[in-house]
């Protein structure tokens, strides 16, 4: 009787964490089904009937068919680099390699705890002369800190350095090493890493906002202030174009976040 108590207790709990999560979710699926009067009338009520045509509607008004290939060139540019930075910098420091390798990670620690970057980053894009470029957004999205450096050192430590001694022995270069020997034996932490840098640079609106001028170059996030009116905002097809942009990230969550509960409890056990 007392662990069917706590067993109750356990999936209690579970449950309303999954209320809180994907109440808002619903909230938003709900909406972009209302027309803009039914809206109005009663922002809370549940959809009277379906009008999928907001979805036609917000991704011909939000422009979303063009902007979604600059979002997917910007997340796959950014989340590489950002994994190689990351690679490349946790390998000689949790091997000792580099010398004042403790002190360049207490640096990269220190920056954790620091205020936001972009306003210093804005002002050395802008006398670099990368304003409104793709190179400039980029830059700016690309970082090789933060949680998957921690990652990433904590499981390089756990692979054994017998591995490094033997490349060298048989004149393995160290790029060669890299690539052929270490990124293989870390694939679940970098698949894991990877799914969560991808998943910010998706999302991100608040640098394309600052860094960005030109329509051509709007990643996906940008298209839907165009709902933003004077005095008004069009919420149903607002939500159906939230709704469009996060179901990519959705779908793909679903079926890899396997990947990243493998990746962080392999960092774990390893540690």
């Amino acid at each position: 009787m007392k662990n069917f108590g706590i067993k109750f207790l356990i999936y209690l709990f579970i449950a309303i964490i999954m209320f809180v999560y994907l109440f808002p979710l619903f909230y938003a699926f709900n909406t972009s089904l209302k027309t803009k009067l039914e809206y109005m009338s009663d922002t809370t009520s549940i959809a009277k009937s379906l009008h999928f045509e907001n979805y036609v509607q917000a991704f011909k008004k939000a422009n979303l068919s063009a902007y979604v290939w600059n979002s997917i060139f910007y997340m796959v540019v950014c989340t590489t680099l950002s994994m190689l930075m990351a690679v490349f910098l946790a390998f000689p420091v949790s091997r000792g390699y580099l010398k004042y390798g403790k002190y360049i990670f207490g640096l990269f620690v220190i920056g954790m705890f620091l205020p936001d970057g972009t306003i210093p980053q804005f002002q050395l894009i802008l006398k670099l002369g990368l304003y409104n470029t793709r190179l400039g957004y980029m830059l700016g999205m690309i970082g090789g800190g933060g949680i998957p450096l921690f990652v990433y050192l904590v499981f390089i430590k756990g692979i054994p350095k017998e591995f490094d001694e033997a490349a060298s022995i048989d004149g393995c270069g160290y790029f060669r090493f890299m690539f052929k020997i270490l990124i293989p034996l870390m694939k679940p932490a970098i698949a894991s890493m990877s799914i969560i840098t991808a998943i910010g640079v998706w999302n991100d609106i608040i640098r394309a906002i600052i860094y960005l001028s030109s329509k051509e170059l709007y990643p996906i996030t940008r298209g839907l202030y165009v709902f933003q009116g004077q005095y008004q905002v069009d919420m149903p097809q607002q939500m159906a174009a939230l709704i469009m942009v996060a179901a990519p990230l959705i779908i793909a969550y679903a079926f890899l976040q396997r990947y990243i509960v493998e990746g962080i409890v392999a960092g774990a056990v390893k540690s």
